[in-house]
Parts: C-alpha cells; sequence; structure tokens
C-alpha cells in the first residue's frame, strides 16, 4: 500500500491524529500502524463536514461516522408531518456519538446500548466505512433499515463491523420515527401518515447526494432491511419515484405482501388514541381531523407514548393480524395495496420491483412471534400454559376465524380449512403445527408470491432472483422459547450478519461452526451487493430461484440449495384458499 496515498484519502490534519508511541519517537512507521492508531477522521461530504471516530477490533478497524442528521427534528409543527432536509452545515460535525432512539416503550431499551435516551429529535444516519474506502477507490453501499414492528429498534443497535471488514462495502444504519409518532394516520391531508418511510426515504436520498465523499459507490447501492425493515424495504421497491436510489434489495423475514405490513384500520387507532389522549370523546365518531392533530402536537412525547402503550396494549392485544402503528395504503407514497401492485404486471410499480436484483428470505420458524401479548391474551382465555402446549381450540376458534375474518370475508370455509390443515391430536404436534400455520400465513407464503412475481417467466428484465431459508437452531437468553418450539426463531439470523458487539453476537463464537456460517452469510449478502448475485469463490454456489423449480439456499451448518419450499403448505396459502371462494377473497390472497 501507498503510505502517503493512503494517509491523503483520510484528509486529516495532525491535530487530529493519536500517533503510537514508536511513531512519535522514530517518525516512521509501517501503514498498519499509522492506520490503527488514527483515532479520528474527517470527512468533507456534500452536506458539510463530519468527524468520525476509528474503531478497532481483531486486528482490524472501521471507521464509524455516527449521528448525522438527514432531517430536521420532526417536532412542534413538523410533528406528524413528512421530514425536511436537513439541509447543510459548515462547522465539523461531531458523528464520534451515537445517537438517541426515536420515542419507544421505554423497556425496549437495553441499558447495554451505547446511548439509553429517546428523543423526537432522532432522524440521523450511522455511516460505517473500511479505513481505505475513498472518491478514488469506492466501495458497495448497503442501507440498513432496523425491525421492531415499526414501533421499536434503534440504527445503532446493529453493528456493521464485520460486514465491512470482510465483505468491504460501506454499511449505513437508519433511525426513523417510530410507533404513533411515525404512522398515525387519519386517512386525509390532517396526517395522511407513513411519515416513518417518508424518513426512511430521505435518508436513502442524503446517501444517494452524499456517499461518494466517504468513498461509497452512489450507483451500488442495496438496501436491506428484518423484519418490519423487510416489509419497508418491500414498500421502497415498489415506489417508481425511487428509481436511482438503490439497485437491490434484501427482504429478511418480511415482504410487501405479508399481512402484517399495512394497518388495515387507521382510523379506528386515531379515534382510539385521540380518546386516550383526551383530544376527543367517546361519542367523536365523525371528528374533525384537523382539530384532532392540533391537539395531538400540544401534547408531550412522554404523554403520547404513555397512551401508544396503554392502547397497543389494553385495546389491541385481542388483535394479532395487523399492527396499529403501520404504513397505510395513502393515496400518495403508497397508492395501492402492494398485493395488488405486484399482481399487476404492467404496473410501473410492479415493474420497478422486478428491475432490482433480490433476495428474499426467511428463518423456518418465523411463527415465534407468537409469543406475544395476545398470546398471553390467549392463555387466559382458554386457560392453558404455552410453554408446555398450545390447544386445538386455539388454532380452530382463534387463529382460524381471526384470518378468515380478516383477509377472507369471514369465509367459514377457509376457517375450518385452517383449521383441518393444521390440527393434530398430538399436543407437541399441535402446538408446532400452530407455529407452522403462523409462519406460512405471515412470512413464507407472502414471501413465495413476491418470488414469482419477480422471477415471472418473461418479466424478469434480466434482474436476479434469490431465496433462502435459515434453519439455525440456538439458545438466546433475550429470545426464551419453550422446549417444544424447534428451528431457528424470528430474525434467528441477524447475530450472524451484525457484530461484534450485537448484544446476541456469534462473535463471541458459540462453536467454530456458528462463526464459519457467519463467514460464509457475510460473503454472500456483500457479494450481492457489489454483483446482484451472491456467489464468488469463497461460498458454496446458491442458485436463481425461479417459478418453476423454486430453488433456495439452505443457511446452516451444511449449506446447500434445495427446492420447493413447504410446496403443500405454501400451495394451500397462495392457490387453494383463494380458489374457496374468489368472489370473497381479500386481495392479499385473492
Amino acid at each position: 500500500m501507498d503510505l502517503n496515498a493512503s494517509q491523503k484519502n483520510f484528509k486529516i490534519s495532525v491535530g487530529e491524529m493519536e500517533w503510537c508511541p514508536l511513531v512519535q519517537t522514530l517518525l516512521l512507521a509501517s501503514c498498519f500502524c499509522v492506520i490503527s492508531c488514527q483515532r479520528y477522521n474527517i470527512i468533507k461530504s456534500a452536506s458539510g463536514p463530519v468527524r468520525g471516530i476509528a474503531v478497532q477490533n481483531r486486528g482490524e478497524v472501521v471507521y464509524q461516522y455516527r449521528k448525522i442528521p438527514f432531517a430536521k427534528p420532526p417536532v412542534g409543527r413538523r410533528r406528524l408531518r413528512k421530514p425536511v432536509p436537513f439541509g447543510k452545515w459548515t462547522n465539523v460535525l461531531d458523528g464520534t456519538s451515537f445517537g438517541p432512539s426515536c420515542y419507544q416503550k421505554a423497556e425496549s431499551i437495553s441499558p447495554s446500548l451505547p446511548n439509553t435516551e429517546m428523543s423526537e429529535d432522532c432522524l440521523h444516519l450511522n455511516i460505517y466505512t473500511p479505513i481505505n474506502a475513498s472518491p478514488n477507490n469506492t466501495k458497495s453501499v448497503m442501507i440498513w433499515i432496523h425491525g421492531g414492528g415499526y414501533s421499536k429498534g434503534q440504527s445503532f443497535y446493529y453493528d456493521a463491523f464485520n460486514l465491512v471488514t470482510k465483505g468491504d462495502v460501506i454499511v449505513v444504519t437508519v433511525n426513523y420515527r417510530l410507533g404513533f409518532l411515525g404512522f398515525f394516520s387519519t386517512m386525509d391531508d390532517a396526517s395522511r401518515g407513513n411519515y416513518g418511510l417518508w424518513d426512511q426515504r430521505l435518508a436513502m436520498q442524503w446517501v444517494k447526494a452524499n456517499i461518494e465523499d466517504f468513498g461509497g459507490n452512489p450507483n451500488s447501492i442495496t438496501i436491506f432491511g428484518g423484519s418490519a425493515g423487510a416489509f419497508s424495504v418491500g414498500l421502497h421497491a415498489l415506489l417508481p419515484q425511487n428509481q436511482g436510489l438503490f439497485h437491490r434489495l434484501i427482504a429478511e423475514s418480511g415482504t410487501s405482501t405479508s399481512p402484517l405490513v399495512l394497518n388495515m384500520e387507521p382510523r379506528v387507532h386515531a379515534r382510539g388514541y385521540g380518546i386516550d389522549l383526551n383530544c376527543l370523546n367517546e361519542k367523536d365518531v365523525n371528528f374533525d381531523t384537523e382539530m384532532l392533530l392540533e391537539c395531538i402536537r400540544g401534547k408531550s412525547s412522554q404523554e403520547i407514548i404513555q397512551t401508544q402503550n396503554s392502547y397497543d396494549t389494553f385495546k389491541y392485544a385481542n388483535h394479532v393480524l395487523t399492527l396499529p402503528n403501520a404504513p397505510v395504503v395513502d393515496g400518495e407514497l403508497i397508492i395501492h395495496h402492494p398485493s395488488a401492485i405486484i399482481a399487476n404486471t404492467s404496473s410501473n410499480e410492479s415493474s420497478f420491483f422486478r428491475s432490482l436484483d433480490v433476495i428474499i428470505g426467511t428463518t423456518d420458524s418465523e411463527g415465534s412471534l407468537i409469543n406475544n401479548d395476545f398470546m398471553t391474551y390467549l392463555e387466559k382465555h382458554y386457560n392453558f400454559n404455552y410453554s408446555r402446549s398450545i390447544p386445538t381450540t386455539v388454532l380452530c376458534n382463534s387463529y382460524a376465524r381471526m384470518i378468515a375474518k380478516d383477509f377472507f370475508n369471514n369465509n367459514t370455509d377457509v376457517s375450518e380449512a385452517i383449521c383441518k390443515k393444521y390440527s393434530s391430536t398430538d399436543e407437541i404436534e399441535q402446538s408446532r403445527n400452530i407455529v407452522d400455520m403462523y409462519s406460512d400465513f405471515s412470512m413464507i407464503a407472502p414471501a413465495l408470491r413476491s418470488l414469482d412475481c419477480h422471477s415471472a417467466p418473461g418479466l424478469t428484465m434480466g434482474r436476479n432472483t434469490y431465496q433462502y431459508l435459515f434453519t439455525r437452531q440456538y439458545s438466546y437468553q433475550g429470545y426464551l422459547q419453550p422446549n417444544w418450539v424447534k428451528g431457528a426463531w424470528h430474525a434467528a439470523e441477524l447475530p450472524y450478519l451484525f457484530g461484534p458487539s450485537m448484544i446476541w453476537s456469534v462473535w463471541n463464537p458459540i462453536s467454530f461452526s456458528d462463526e464459519m456460517l457467519s463467514e460464509k452469510m457475510i460473503r454472500y449478502w456483500t457479494n450481492f451487493a457489489k454483483n446482484g448475485s451472491p456467489n464468488g469463490p469463497d461460498v458454496p454456489y446458491w442458485p436463481r430461484y425461479d417459478s418453476m423449480g423454486k430453488l433456495y439456499q439452505y443457511l446452516n451448518f451444511n449449506i446447500a440449495p434445495a427446492y420447493n419450499l413447504n410446496s403443500e403448505r405454501i400451495r394451500f396459502w397462495n392457490q387453494y384458499l383463494p380458489s374457496l371462494n374468489r368472489t370473497t377473497a381479500n386481495v392479499l390472497f385473492g
């Protein structure tokens, strides 16, 4: 490596350096010593200068540029409105500490986080770069959208160190408004909603305009996300106005066609929140939405989050199939239901989706999500203990009926079919069948619908389609499951991509095999970000998905191709149930 060129790329003054004692004494050093001992780095971005900090682990160094504002604080009159670009700055921005999380339940903030504060002034992003990234040596860029049901999480929870050092890419992690403050909608001009999605989009625009100064290639950008983050990237992939902002996507445990992706009753929830905030009374059925918004803007952040917690827990716990704070079909950002968009292959939205390279994948036990407030409600209602088993009555009298009601216009043939398909006389098998049912319904069948659309013969536009199934089961004290649960729980693959400081990191290795699985997955993800294909000389071959062979990659210690995932169960959801009565089937499954 050319030492002078290396120093030039960092654009850093002597006053910003902390030199090794040996360098101070001899005024000479190897390139590695100079780079590894450089504590700070200043980038002169298009928006303004940013000071980053060097972080070292296992002999590798990554520059982190933290708490970069991409929007003005969404407070006061800007609350519950689309974000406003932050603009430019002239003084050096201190990017050496992480900013606060966006408002959420206090118990969602782990005490081990580097910043445990919450604030409405939270619209920041963090950039992780290799030490040799520069405008003359650009790297592909990956923008991470975190999950958490649209209501919790933070960008800096996900440490991109391993992706950057092992994959030689730049990673950007993004905060966006959550819960009530991010997705409250009256379905009219007073509050159209989708503010969290608008935040994500503005962050992507900021990256597109500035990332070259950090050594990123603005023409090679991949958006990726998990759970609600995967819902989000799936939605962005249906917006033709995003053309050029990104070129590839990876959706992990979630797609735009999932039944959990949208809030199906925003006006109902808007009224409920208004009543709890004393902005409406129980008699206000046809309420003045502008007056409601004025009242809400006069409430404190603490009052709003308290109302969200109270309303969601006590009034929403007996509903499980949609979320009270989620995107909506607002007529501006999201024009039609995502499933209808994908099904209409002649639409501009569907064409944009198919113009992107995609990886869409799931774990084999996504249904672990049922262990939530709703399960607590069911335990009391049906008098059972989830840690031991789940009875058939829960499947047939609750889940099956709710799915038929919410997505098949209360078609009793549908509820009876679901009950019959997943019933068992063995209590452990029954419990696992219910988890499988929820996995298929919420994540896996929707993923196959998206994959089939993207890879449809004659419509692929030359882009690549890939599917994976992550199956490595392991224990983690923060995500306890009963002994009868089998398979990799929802989001179980994330520690294999992010580390080393993620809270449940495999980089305090569970085993050498886990570390090797992590290495290969990082290679797959970053190869894809660079080339549109996960394949390379250092990983097992991953075949492309198509709607005929339905090949996918089985991700565990024994990585190998497989085909036709859960074929009989997927045909049940994607073909048989809609065929029972196509005149009443909801667009989601029709």
